[in-house]
């Protein structure tokens, strides 16, 4: 029986973002007989730690939000990936790339090398300043590493004009586990009953609290839906999305909406909450791949989705798309479709789970992980691989 190769992941953080998710789904998944996955965070376990614990995948935290962790972070790695000979090391985000490539040098080690970049590159300046430094010096390293991956092709585009070359790149799109995210009427009115929203038409909203994923626009185009069917509720999810917050406060209070909207902080029933929106949204000015928006999609709510990223690939024809920062383009496509008789609301539904079962269920983007893998493995010749 073939050794399982060694693989090693090197992500930014364990925290419960949209890259982060997608490697836990990825690591559930593969297969352990081909694939020996360790993955290293640069700061701590964060959420997503533990549950790579549970599937019995070794975790390494590197701490580099201290001043000694920082300091030993390179050498603690470049120790870590001699010790195991990892035949394959994947870059997760900018700095975890950033770190896989010197990690790899200073081990001297020769395994396939893949920076694995999750953003897409709307306007640098934005960024903070160290976060514009790493995409700098992650640009300068690209020619250095095997392949350049990317989740989407607007990704790959962005990053090219900025200078990005690699000698290989790649787009694996992110996937969806359908049969977690699935409709499901029942989990969908239980919700509903719990949050006491009635016979109410919902509209969701699920992000963390970031400029990007602009939850101003989107309280904006919800006063506007309001002034129209002032019966919809507007129920918005993730971190940092509560009633503590003094900006959501301000602006609930600012549009007068703070008897139709619900701010529920960071939650783990995302499936549930899907079942209870009848209309999904995302509203952020920058995005790669959003996860929510397909996850929304295989549990057969329509989405309204600003014009980012891949989110206008994502949805296809099953949804509306508009642009970002429009709020007024925003409310009325959120109204066209709350505005649609119930059984053809719910046919787009359908239509957006197909999308999703066709051509992006996580089966299927997992064997394009492993296909990814074996090739930086016999790339690397540490092994001889069959």
């Amino acid at each position: 029986m073939e050794t399982p190769q060694p693989l090693l992941f090197i992500s930014t953080s364990l925290g419960t973002g949209g890259a982060e998710r997608m490697l836990v789904k990825i690591m559930t998944r593969i297969d352990r007989n081909r694939f020996r996955p360790c993955v290293v965070s640069l700061l701590d376990q964060g959420t997503m730690g533990a549950v790579l614990a549970d599937l019995g995948i070794k975790v390494v935290c590197l701490r580099m939000n201290s001043f000694w962790g920082l300091l030993t972070a390179p050498f603690r790695l470049a120790a870590l990936i001699r010790r195991n000979r990892y035949t394959v090391i994947q870059g997760w985000m900018y700095h975890g790339s950033m770190l896989a490539w010197l990690g790899r040098r200073l081990a001297g080690s020769r395994a396939g090398l893949s920076f694995g970049i999750r953003h897409t590159l709307v306007d640098v300046q934005r960024e903070h300043l160290n976060t514009r430094i790493v995409i700098w010096v992650v640009a300068r390293l690209a020619r250095k590493a095997n392949v350049c991956m990317f989740n989407s092709k607007v990704s790959l585009l962005s990053h090219f004009a900025y200078g990005y070359r690699a000698q290989r790149v790649e787009v694996i799109p992110n996937g969806f586990e359908i049969e977690s995210y699935f409709p499901n009427p029942a989990s969908g009115q239980h919700l509903r009953n719990m949050l006491d929203l009635g016979d109410n038409l919902v509209v969701g909203l699920i992000a963390r609290f970031d400029p990007a994923k602009d939850h101003e626009n989107f309280l904006l185009a919800a006063a506007l839906v309001h002034q129209r069917l002032p019966q919809v509720r507007f129920v918005l999810v993730g971190p940092n999305v509560t009633d503590e917050n003094t900006f959501l406060r301000t602006w609930v209070r600012e549009h007068d909406l703070g008897d139709v909207v619900l701010l529920l902080g960071e939650r783990s029933d995302i499936a549930d909450l899907n079942n209870l929106f009848d209309v999904a949204c995302l509203t952020s000015w920058m995005e790669a791949f959003p996860n929510v928006i397909g996850e929304a999609m295989a549990c057969g709510t329509p989405c309204v989705v600003t014009d980012v990223g891949d989110a206008r690939y994502i949805v296809g024809d099953t949804g509306r798309v508009v642009p970002a920062r429009d709020a007024k383009a925003l409310a009325a496509a959120i109204l066209e479709l709350l505005m649609l008789p119930v059984d053809a609301r719910q046919r787009l539904g359908a239509l957006a789970r197909n999308r999703i079962v066709e051509k992006f269920d996580m089966t299927q983007v997992v064997g394009a992980y492993m296909h990814h893998f074996d090739i930086l493995a016999r790339e690397s010749g540490i092994n001889n691989i069959s």
